[in-house]
């Protein structure tokens, strides 16, 4: 159960970030003001979804670890999953609230600007680490499948 609910939160968490990063894109190329202010609106609510679900994986993460935390595989994961986070609460986070503010106001200056190339940047960078992880975390889910068969048939054997 676990590991589906690591699963499952990692990949919105990721599909999120994704689907936030290209709504910013195609909108700043072909949308104006008003769609502007209503996609950073829309991602300033929808980290209401997205924190919450970093904070599943990591937690579940560091549980399904505890046994096996120093698998180099494993270190690789949790070193992504830290840097993620913090770009995300440190640059992301505020970055989606001041553009939401500078929408808001309707302020498409250079700062705008200057702020939303330092979000496309760490949006670029986590989705590149959690992509990443998910797919260490799918080796790491065959891996295990591959030694229950083995523990399986090995017990099965007279």
């Amino acid at each position: 159960m676990k590991t589906r609910v690591h699963a499952v939160a990692g990949v919105l968490a990721l599909t999120l970030i994704s689907l936030f990063f290209t709504a910013s894109a195609v909108v700043e190329i072909f949308g104006d003001d008003a769609a502007v202010r209503d996609v950073k609106t829309a991602i300033v609510f929808a980290l209401l979804v997205l924190v919450p679900c970093m904070a599943v994986t990591g937690g579940t993460g560091r549980l399904l670890s505890a046994r096996r935390r120093r698998a180099p595989l494993i270190r690789r994961k949790q070193r992504r999953m830290a840097a993620a986070a913090a770009i995300g609460l440190l640059v992301l986070v505020p970055c989606a609230v001041t553009l939401r503010v500078f929408a808001a106001d309707g302020r498409f200056d250079t700062v705008f600007a200057l702020v939303q190339a330092v979000e496309f940047l760490g949006g670029a960078v986590n989705i590149t680490l959690l992509s990443l992880n998910v797919r260490d975390g799918r080796l790491l889910t065959a891996a295990a499948r591959r030694r229950d068969r083995h523990a399986a048939s090995v017990a099965a054997q007279p």
